[in-house]
């Protein structure tokens, strides 16, 4: 639930990815909905695995104080019903609500800032995106790439595992890129469930470790997680905690 601040501000933490086993390593594990693992990525929360009907994610400081908070209720296909997230760590709420007779996911504090779905529960189009529109372009039910819709400037680019589970995200700017990348834990004796790291015009900005403890669908309950940052030759250092609340069809 945590990514850099500053210019190139990708975290808050909740859209980060998760390890492919449980605690235990005997529960088997369901893969990524793809409608999940996509807006997961587009609305910054962490993406879960299965028939998720709601969730409730929610990060504290190495204080135990809240400090970031993200809700979610899905239908039985896993098209997005309604999302709530409060940031305080950017100063930043947004609360979505889906008219379901025109497929759009309308802002409660603004109703001109709208997200436009299809059929598939892709999103398409979103208001207020200036003067040049954005194309959403998918493969295999995944959002992997969004671009210019009038050109071939290339936005974002998402990249996942082959059970869905979102991966790398690198973000392309005008005169620099930002690349996040997320490593799964490759055995169960590993120490920490996945590394993610941060790079900036190809320089190691950002690296964090997590580790969680599991439900039975093997998505996590509780995770702690270890930052560190690199600004003007200074490495810092923070421990968060995020607490998950599950429900499914």
């Amino acid at each position: 639930m945590a990514k850099p601040a500053g210019k190139w501000v990708i975290v808050g933490g909740l859209a980060m990815a998760l390890s492919t086993f449980s605690a235990l390593g005997a529960l088997k594990s369901e893969p990524f909905n793809p409608i999940m693992a996509s807006f997961s990525n587009e609305l910054d929360f962490d993406a879960l695995r299965g028939q998720v009907k709601s969730f409730e994610q929610a990060m504290y400081n190495d204080q135990n104080k809240p400090v970031m908070y993200a809700k979610a209720s899905f239908d039985q296909k896993g098209c997005l019903n309604s999302y709530e997230k409060v940031d305080s760590i950017n100063n930043g709420k947004i609360k979505l609500v889906r008219d379901v007779k025109t497929n759009r996911l309308i802002s409660n504090y603004d109703a001109s800032r709208v997200i436009s779905l299809n059929s598939d529960c892709q999103i398409v189009q979103v208001s207020g995106e200036g003067k040049e529109p954005k194309q959403y372009i998918y493969d295999k039910g995944f959002l992997v790439k969004v671009k210019g819709a009038r050109d071939a400037w290339v936005y974002k680019e998402y990249f996942y595992t082959a059970e869905g589970m979102p991966k790398s995200i690198v973000f392309y700017g005008d005169e620099r890129d930002f690349l996040l990348i997320q490593e799964p834990k490759k055995k169960l004796s590993d120490g920490w469930d996945y590394i993610t790291e941060g790079f900036d015009e190809g320089k190691p900005v950002y690296q964090s470790v997590k580790k969680c403890s599991y439900d039975a669908k093997s998505n996590p309950t509780e995770c702690w997680f270890v930052t560190a940052t690199q600004q003007n030759g200074l490495e810092k250092k923070k421990v968060e905690r995020i607490r998950y609340a599950v429900t499914y069809y």
